[in-house]
């Protein structure tokens, strides 16, 4: 099933079989079976897209999701307050991974409210808030796995230019994504800590280019503090808060 990404969300038999080094045979009778229990859904020109059944397994698992529930209000209270498209990420395993997406009033570009579930780490705010709290190593596997494909004219694919713009965002506690993913897509994000320091998602907003230039200190402000906010829900205490006890 990780086979099927954003850039990549059909699949044929034969090149299944290369990919997870099966024979065709052996693809083929795989690949039936998800089709008839509804995990995949065959095509016209009998390439295999994921089906729709997964959506329902998403609600179930966003149901269950302890950070999900602990969070949700405070994600609805910012789409309210900002009018805007706002989103919370986590990292699940190698990719960043949309754990909730709520649409504001406000025009924003489509991809924010479709039905791609992942981000790349390298081109959006929320993955580069999430690599920027990972190990070095972490970080290189990560990026092992996904390279640093070009999405826009926009997007960071120097690895030494990613490596700084990532210091930037340890330094500054949040990132900007500039149309680096689609082009009139721009967003904002900050980290969500647990009790023990740890960046375990990230909060976000997205906006158009328009809108972003207008409006880029006040979403940036909102973010961030909806992101301690966010952070004080998971046990998470500023030295400021342990300072004062």
């Amino acid at each position: 099933m990780d086979l099927f990404v954003p850039t990549q969300s059909e699949w044929g038999v034969t090149d299944i079989a290369a990919q997870l080094n099966l024979s065709k045979s052996s693809a083929h009778a795989l690949v039936t079976s998800l089709v008839e229990i509804g995990l995949l859904e065959r095509e016209d020109n009998r390439r295999v897209r994921l089906g729709h059944k997964l959506l329902g397994y998403g609600e179930t698992v966003l149901a269950g999701s302890e950070i999900f529930r602990s969070m949700r209000d405070l994600l609805d209270e910012l789409m309210h307050k900002m009018g805007r498209s706002v989103y919370l990420a986590v990292k699940e395993g190698k990719s960043i991974v949309y754990v909730n997406r709520l649409q504001g009033s406000s025009a924003v570009p489509a991809s924010l409210g479709s039905a791609t579930s992942t981000l790349p780490p390298h081109a959006s705010a929320a993955g580069k808030v999430l690599l920027a709290h990972q190990p070095r190593r972490a970080i290189r596997q990560i990026l092992d796995g996904q390279g640093l494909k070009r999405f826009t004219k926009k997007t960071l694919t120097n690895e030494g230019a990613l490596e700084n713009e990532l210091s930037i965002v340890r330094r500054q506690g949040y990132a900007l994504s500039n149309g680096e993913f689609v082009p009139e897509l721009y967003c904002v994000a900050a980290p969500v800590y647990d009790d023990n320091n740890q960046v375990v998602a990230s909060i976000g907003i997205g906006a158009t280019a328009r809108d972003f230039e207008l409006n880029q200190p006040n979403l940036i402000k909102e973010v961030v503090r909806f992101g301690r906010l966010a952070s004080r829900s998971q046990g998470w205490r500023s030295n400021t808060d342990l300072s004062s006890k």
